[in-house]
């Protein structure tokens, strides 16, 4: 009688780009302030609650993204009232991504334009949560932790052996 050996098979990080859906992953539930909300009110809530970005919503339709970006490119030595209301400094109409998109999506938008933060919005367009980069580097990370230990210090760098005994 033959012996029939079991394949383990385990999927590489370029099947797990292609082929997990975000809504698959651990993702927090944002926190989102009202239109009108006042800057001191946003910025409040994104030390207490320790993010770097909060939505902007009407009831729950998305209509802007505020970020720790739009601190530093835009409040930062302006003059800027605490007072003002976040509308006038959010990204509005921001790009989002669905629960059934893929990793890959979001980390191809994420570097095609630059954003570390970006909202989930339901079939019905309201908000469903927010991957961050963070998210993808934890999910790397505790995934396919060998190689991520076995990275090269630098990027551009490429070693011709393994490291380790």
């Amino acid at each position: 009688m033959p012996i029939l050996a079991t394949v383990n098979v385990q999927m590489t990080i370029e099947q797990a780009l292609r082929d997990e859906r975000l809504g698959s992953l651990p993702l927090s539930d944002p926190p989102c302030v009202p239109r009108g909300t006042s800057l001191r009110e946003t910025l409040r809530l994104m030390r207490e609650e320790e993010v770097g970005c909060v939505l902007v919503c009407d009831g729950e339709g998305l209509v802007g993204i505020f970020t720790e970006r739009d601190v530093l490119n835009k409040l930062i030595c302006s003059g800027v009232s605490e007072s003002e209301p976040v509308d006038r400094f959010m990204t509005p109409s921001p790009a989002f991504l669905t629960p059934s998109d893929r990793l890959g999506d979001a980390v191809k938008m994420m570097t095609e334009r630059g954003y570390r933060h970006i909202p989930l919005l339901d079939e019905r367009g309201r908000r469903a949560g927010l991957i961050a980069a963070r998210d993808i580097v934890n999910y790397v990370a505790e995934h396919f932790p060998a190689e991520v230990v076995n990275l090269p210090p630098r990027l551009d760098q490429v070693f011709k052996t393994p490291e380790g005994a």
